[in-house]
C-alpha cells in the first residue's frame, strides 16, 4: 500500500470504499472528504495518487462547478467543505510557479504560489 508523508503526517489510503457525491449537472464524482490537512500543490498531486482508482486533483473548470455563489461560509455545494482555499490541477499559463485555486469561503478564484498550503478535494470522471 502506497503512503505519503506531509509535514510528519502520514496519509495511507483506506481499504474501505471512499464516500462520494455525484454532481448531476456535470456527471463528476467527488470525494466527500477533502484532505484532512492543507498542503503544497506538489504534495496535493501526490496525495491524489494515494487514493488510487482514478482519483485526481480537479481542473479549475471542474473545481469552480462546486461553488455556490448564492451563499458563503462555505460557498460550496458540498457543505462539509472547509471555508478555505483548495488546489486545482490547472497551472497558471503565464508563470508555472503558480496554480489556480478556489476559496470556498466566498467562491473567490485566483492563482497562487504552488508552495502555499491549501486543501484538496479529489474528483473522478472525464476532465472538463
Amino acid at each position: 500500500m502506497k503512503k505519503i508523508i506531509i509535514d510528519e503526517v502520514e496519509y495511507v489510503p483506506k481499504e474501505k470504499e471512499i464516500e462520494t457525491w455525484k454532481d448531476t449537472e456535470t456527471g463528476l464524482i467527488w470525494n466527500k472528504l477533502e484532505s484532512n490537512k492543507s498542503m503544497t500543490w506538489e504534495e496535493a498531486i501526490e496525495y491524489a495518487k494515494t487514493l488510487k482508482n482514478d482519483w485526481r486533483i480537479p481542473t479549475i473548470q471542474e473545481l469552480v462547478t462546486l461553488v455556490d455563489f448564492s451563499r458563503n461560509n462555505p460557498a460550496c455545494k458540498i457543505t462539509s467543505t472547509h471555508c478555505s482555499y483548495y488546489w486545482s490541477s490547472t497551472i497558471y499559463a503565464d508563470d508555472t510557479r503558480y496554480a489556480w485555486s478556489v476559496d470556498f469561503y466566498d467562491g473567490d478564484i485566483s492563482y497562487d504560489d504552488k508552495n502555499n498550503n491549501f486543501y484538496v478535494r479529489c474528483v473522478k470522471g472525464d476532465k472538463k
